[in-house]
Formats: structure tokens, sequence, C-alpha cells
């Protein structure tokens, strides 16, 4: 059943693309209070060529603008360019800056960190904006974002990104054990507390290894700065891992549900066109 297109308001109609190692996920927003509508897909790099183009003709999408986040390198940010130059849509490349919609960005080359990043952190920090009632004091986040890479970053109460990790992700872990390893199979096992065979021990590592790189950020976060941190969680591999997180949370003394969040690099666009700035973006 196809996905009704959203109503018209009076934001231009914007295509958000998030362009990553793996897929290119998609978001549009129309304007009014909704940030953006519901109707989103994903598509592997190879697969854009057909399916950009027939995504929005099924679903009677015009875009006027995109803004878009890009990590997977020049040809693809020219493939999307050139095919929405076809449906006579300008795409808005965001690079990370020192400063966006309240985010300050502290990396010692600002300029350095991943658009990816940037964005999810501007999406997570207005996401909280728009929905804390008025005065209430800002949490710091622990933001973790599970895809071909994993990264884990930290935001304060004032809206700064103070630095963050980035470590391979659950399928590239699997994949490297496999090439790099004359015994170890590419396992499909699960992860338990006591593995008793290979493919559950070689799962086992990498859930751990991804919930430890967590529980590092946010114990290092509520050391610095003498509160509990809320941790949020995005990403493709997040429900492959999201029990041995909660439990290594609980664990160590944490009293908060981790808040899961669909896709932030599209809030991030989508608060950026409602905004109106596009100054910057190049």
């Amino acid at each position: 059943m196809k996905a009704a297109a959203p109503a018209a308001h009076d934001d231009p109609p914007t295509l958000l693309i998030d362009a990553g190692n793996t897929r290119v996920k998609l978001g549009w927003r129309e304007g009014g209070p909704e940030l953006r509508h519901p109707l989103q897909a994903a598509f592997r790099h190879d697969e854009l060529p057909s399916a950009l183009p027939r995504w929005l003709a099924e679903h009677g999408l015009r875009p006027q603008r995109a803004f878009g986040s890009n990590v997977a390198g020049p040809r693809i940010e020219q493939l999307i360019g050139e095919l929405l130059a076809q449906e006579d849509c300008t795409v808005h490349w965001i690079r990370a800056s020192r400063r966006l919609l309240g985010v300050t960005n502290g990396y010692r080359h600002p300029e350095r960190l991943g658009t990816d990043r940037w964005l999810s952190l501007v999406g997570i920090w207005q996401g909280w904006r728009r929905a804390a009632p008025p005065g209430a004091p800002a949490p710091v986040h622990v933001i973790a974002h599970f895809g071909t890479a994993t990264t884990v970053d930290t935001l304060d109460a004032g809206g700064r990104f103070a630095g963050g990790l980035i470590l391979p992700g659950r399928e590239l872990m699997r994949q490297s054990l496999a090439a790099g390893t004359a015994g170890l199979p590419r396992a499909n096992g699960q992860a338990t507390p006591f593995p008793d065979n290979t493919d559950d021990a070689i799962m086992s590592g990498i859930a751990a290894a991804q919930a430890g790189a967590v529980v590092r950020q946010w114990l290092a976060a509520r050391e610095r700065y003498r509160q509990e941190p809320l941790l949020v969680a995005s990403g493709g591999a997040w429900t492959a891992i999201a029990d041995e997180v909660i439990h290594l949370m609980r664990a160590i003394g944490s009293t908060q549900p981790v808040r899961v969040v669909d896709n932030p690099v599209l809030d991030g666009l989508a608060c950026l066109a409602e905004s109106g700035i596009v100054s910057a973006s190049s």
C-alpha cells in the first residue's frame, strides 16, 4: 500500500538525504508543525539510479529543494545531484560548521567532523527542545549510532559537542574476523553471557565491544558533568545489541530508559529546512 503524499504547507517541499556508507536514507518535509513526514525510504548505492526517481514518482513527490548529508564520497554526491537535477531540484549539501541551530561544535577542526554526526547532534538537540516543557533544564546526551561504523558522541547541557568515539560497526567486526583469520567463520550466533560455541563467542564478543564503548562514554560523561546522561540510540544494528547495552547500563546504575530515535540525521536536516538557514550549506 502506498503512503499518501503529505499535504502542502508554506515551506517549500524538501527532500532530506542521509547518504551513508552502505545505504542512502530519504525523508520528506513540507512544513507545518510536523518536523518531517513519516514517509521515508532507504536504498543501496547501486539501487539509486532507478530507485530514487521511482520512489519520488510513486508517492507524487516533487521536491523544490533537497538538503543532504553525505559521508559516502564524491561519486555518490555527484550521482544524487544528477538524479535530482532531472527533477529540477538542487541539493544543498551540508558541511559541519562551528555552530548551527543552538549546537556548538567542539571538534578541534570543526569542518572535519562527519556531516552525519553533526546533523545527528542538531537533530537530537532540537528534538529535545521541541518536546521539553518551557524552562526545563537540558540533559547531557550520549548519542550512540550503530551503522556501518559505530559512533558514540557527547552533547553537554549547553548544546556543545564535547567529542566522541568512532569504531567499526557490528557487521564490520564480524567481517574482519572472518577475513583476517584462518579458522573463524562469518558468525551467525547469539550474544550470551557464557558462549559455548564459536559463532556465539564471536557475536557475544562483538556485542560486548559495542556496548562497552557506549558504557565507557556514558561513565565519562557522568563523571565530567556530575549528572546522569540521557542515552540516545539509533541505527540499523541497534536492535541486535540493544539487550547487551541495556543490561550493562542497568549494571552501572542508569535509571533512565534508552531513547531510541529513528534517524536523527534526517531530523537535523528537517530542522535546518524549517529554520530557513541555507547559508550553512555549500
